[in-house]
């Protein structure tokens, strides 16, 4: 699924060959050799992997006597990686392992070991493509989520997600409508929408992460991301936040005027997306993964577009955030090659690498001066502020399930038709206190 795994499938065999170019970075390293293991989210014969052996054919000629030795560590084959760095025999380069966006304390506690490999020389260094240290091409939203509270780097980001409104433009076109910029134009437009037949908003739900991300984002426009960060903690009452209640009766709203299309309970998010691109719907709140993930399904004359989601006029909250996330990729400290590992996520980073890896699967990249795929020009904009980011879904996937489902379930509940806005913020403010003993 898209929302637990950023990397898109799309064929990308040979496409970050950089012709004769055989120079890694402005301090290329000498007598890197051996095996070293690159962790892989997609199995074997997968687009993605295919991807990634296209990239270990050009490494290995860049650095001849090194072996790149792909492995499996997606989905159902996440726990072996773990049981690997619990081992003490980990892959050399693995996702996670650092969990610094929403304080994972499962991220955090690898270094607090002394697990994960220190990237800061690396970062120092000059980048390929970017004239500048490999730290100064990140963007600088993304900055402060690879690196410790002290400031050493443990992780290099790969692909940058973020979340807002897919819309489609025909639709839009036929009624008048333009991209709504604040709430009230965007329940203007699902009022003309429905009233020409279209589901507003295509939704799962199935899939209670993507029913709450309706009211995350109205929490932080209300409420501001750092209060809701507060409240998940138990730092803080939510039916005593400011702004709390206003925003679950916002999506109380969306839901008893109709906006969501019909038969949403039941339906899995592959098919909600499906529906949106068949015309079904004329908005799906979703990551910028989707275009990548639902490529094969997009009809060739459907015309997409997206903006941010809308600002509440007068509201005290953060106007100007977008939730997201990045892959972030670690070296494990006490695998065998760590150095190979650690120039691996240096040639990954190259210009002309992320270049390839925009076009080929339309993510955004982490690192400044790329072009952003078509549609998401807003967003990457967005990142080159420091404090741009909040971690998607609340950073609450990570919490243990008594926490989520007190979130989570009251979501459900309020789309489902079972609660009212009052009962709702009573059931998250009661939930999460108890969760949180």
């Amino acid at each position: 699924m898209g929302a637990a795994a950023v990397a898109v499938s799309l064929t990308l065999t040979g496409c970050f060959t950089q012709g004769n170019d055989t120079k890694s970075s402005d301090d290329k390293p000498a007598n890197l050799t051996g095996e070293f293991e690159v962790v892989s989210f997609y199995p074997e014969g997968s687009p993605d992997y295919k991807r990634l052996e296209g990239l270990a054919k050009e490494f290995e000629g860049r650095f001849p006597g090194a072996k790149v030795k792909l492995v499996f560590g997606g989905g159902q084959d996440v726990p072996k990686i773990q049981a690997r760095w619990r081992a003490g025999n980990p892959p050399e380069v693995n996702y996670g392992f650092f969990g610094r966006m929403a304080g994972n304390p499962d991220g955090m506690k690898y270094v607090e070991a002394g697990q994960v490999q220190s990237l800061s020389d690396a970062m120092g260094k000059n980048l390929t493509g970017f004239d500048k240290p490999w730290k100064d091409a990140v963007l600088p939203a993304v900055r402060t989520i690879v690196t410790s509270t002290d400031g050493t780097y443990y992780a290099a980001p790969e692909a940058v997600t973020t979340i807002q409104f897919f819309y489609n433009k025909k639709v839009f076109q036929q009624l008048g409508l333009s991209a709504p910029k604040t709430l009230p134009e965007l329940f203007e437009a699902a009022d003309k929408v429905k009233a020409s037949g279209v589901a507003p908003f295509a939704v799962t739900g199935t899939f209670a992460p993507y029913l709450q991300l309706y009211l995350d984002y109205l929490l932080m426009r209300r409420s501001g991301t750092q209060n809701m960060l507060d409240v998940i903690a138990g730092k803080k009452d939510f039916a005593s936040l400011p702004g709390a209640a206003e925003a679950v009766a916002d999506l109380h709203k969306m839901v008893s005027s109709g906006y969501f299309i019909d038969g949403f309970k039941s339906t899995d998010f592959t098919a909600a997306q499906l529906a949106f691109f068949q015309g079904k719907a004329a908005m799906i709140l979703m990551g910028s993964w989707l275009i990548g993930e639902m490529k094969e399904s997009i009809p060739a004359d459907f015309e997409v577009g997206t903006f941010a989601f809308p600002t509440v006029p007068g509201a005290s909250g953060d106007q100007t955030g977008v939730y997201g996330g990045v892959n972030v990729q670690t070296v494990a400290k006490q695998s065998k090659n760590p150095a190979l590992g650690v120039e691996w996520l240096r040639f990954v980073a190259e210009k002309s690498n992320q270049e390839a890896f925009v076009s080929a699967t339309g993510n955004i990249s982490a690192y400044e001066g790329v072009a952003a795929p078509k549609g998401f020009e807003a967003q990457a904009e967005m990142l080159k502020q420091a404090n741009a980011f909040a971690p998607s879904y609340l950073g609450i996937l990570s919490e243990p399930a008594e926490v989520k489902d007190a979130y989570g379930q009251a979501v459900v509940k309020l789309f489902f038709g079972q609660a009212d806005a009052p009962a709702t913020v009573q059931s998250i403010n009661d939930g999460l206190k108890k969760a949180r003993g």
